[in-house]
């Protein structure tokens, strides 16, 4: 049988059970589905204009491209995290950003640096690499993307 009979008996299979609409659902894991790293390729928090200038807290929209199937995210307005935990991600991810953050200004608009930051369960994780090889990693983390926000405050 040639590869590409065998491609199109596997199409016809799949498209026979798709429609013959089996009450067995195959579910597909995050490793079936995303087997390799995370890649943050973009990260634009939204500038944020709020009508309240004495909120205490601003949800900020944290609008980012990633190649890969990332599970987990994390923000801070700190390079190491150290303020940071790690939370589900979302196609839509957002953070909550403590006006103490802020520096003191009074025409209005301040600005911070948020960093951001996603990452994927390996699904080899702990498993060696070789024969008495190192285990690999549990998670593959993208690199550290930053950007500098405004929020303008009116009222």
């Amino acid at each position: 049988m040639t590869r590409g009979s065998l491609l199109r008996r596997t199409v016809v299979v799949v498209a026979a059970l798709a429609v013959a609409g089996q009450a067995r659902a195959q579910t597909l894991t995050q490793s079936q589905i995303c087997p390799t790293g995370v890649t943050l390729k973009a990260f634009n928090p939204v500038d944020s204009l709020f009508p309240n200038p004495t909120a205490t807290t601003f949800t900020i929209k944290l609008v980012n491209a990633v190649t890969g199937c990332p599970s987990e995210y994390r923000v801070s307005h700190f390079a190491d995290f150290h303020d940071a935990s790690w939370t589900a991600y979302t196609a839509t991810p957002s953070t909550i950003v403590q006006r103490s953050w802020f520096p003191t200004t009074t025409n209005g608009t301040s600005q911070i640096t948020l960093y951001f930051q996603v990452r994927v369960k390996n699904p080899r994780g702990g498993i060696p690499t070789s024969i008495g090889g190192p285990p690999a990693p549990d998670f593959f983390t993208s690199a550290i993307f930053s950007h500098a926000i405004r929020v303008m405050y009116f009222g």
